[in-house]
């Protein structure tokens, strides 16, 4: 049966790709864009190509090029309460093309490690009403190290870790301006790159007059006023959730 592997640009995604690989190489990379990702991610896939010496397959919405596009076509603001995005421009596109190109013959392979365990359970569940199997290679090795021996096999291969990691993020999705997100994780984005977070303000506040928020009854621009007002919590850092709805 053919396996995919879900490439994200992370890290781990980037490891379950070396394991399922060396024992079948044609297995399939796929990724899936969604019009907010860094720059920097590209390269790093790039870099991942030349490392296995394989081409990714790149998935895009046919309509929509962007969250924004997105969110004014369907008249609603992703957020993380109702994370729309992650699920049309990611999930539902990923799946339209398993369905499409191997009618759901097929297993897929997810980069989350043993850390995040209780993520694998709702993806597994999503996947097994379609009739497709999932592997979870990280959950399975229960190794609570495994980003450091990710770390070191890039070094090794002078594959330099996206610049989000560097940048104080544990994910490399939408370049740190995640929908999901919570206070705390946007105001690391407000440190990180004010450029990225005033153009998620615009966003949200052009949608509809500003009356719809990303967090629960808390805009970006009111809390990019009142920074210091937030600027101590103890809020856990946002993971990539985007696989899951």
């Amino acid at each position: 049966m053919q396996k995919i592997i879900t490439i994200s640009g992370g890290l781990t995604s980037a490891y379950v790709a070396k394991l399922v690989l060396a024992s079948d190489e044609n297995a399939e990379l796929v990724f899936t864009d969604t019009g907010w990702e860094d720059a920097d991610l590209f390269r790093f896939l790039h870099d991942l190509e030349n490392l296995f010496n394989k081409k990714i397959t790149f998935l895009k919405h046919k309509k929509y090029n962007n969250p924004e596009e997105l969110f004014n076509a369907q008249g609603m603001l992703g957020s993380n309460r109702v994370p729309t995005c992650s699920r049309v421009l990611k999930v539902e596109v990923l799946q339209d093309y398993l369905k499409e190109k191997y009618d759901n013959q097929c297993v897929v392979y997810f980069g989350i490690d043993y850390s995040e365990k209780h993520r694998a359970d709702r993806i597994k569940f999503q996947y097994d009403k379609l009739g497709i199997e999932t592997k979870f290679p990280l959950v399975e090795s229960k190794d609570f190290f495994i980003k450091d021996k990710i770390t070191t096999w890039l070094n090794a291969n002078n594959i330099d870790i996206p610049r989000m990691y560097k940048l104080g993020y544990i994910h490399n999705n939408c370049r740190g301006g995640c929908v999901r997100a919570g206070k705390k994780s946007w105001l690391h984005l407000l440190k990180t790159d004010s450029t990225v977070y005033a153009e998620r303000e615009r966003v949200e506040q052009s949608f509809k007059g500003g009356k719809y928020t990303f967090m629960k009854e808390l805009s970006l621009k009111e809390l990019r006023e009142n920074e210091s007002k937030h600027c101590n919590l103890f809020e856990d850092e946002m993971p990539c959730m985007c696989f899951e709805v």
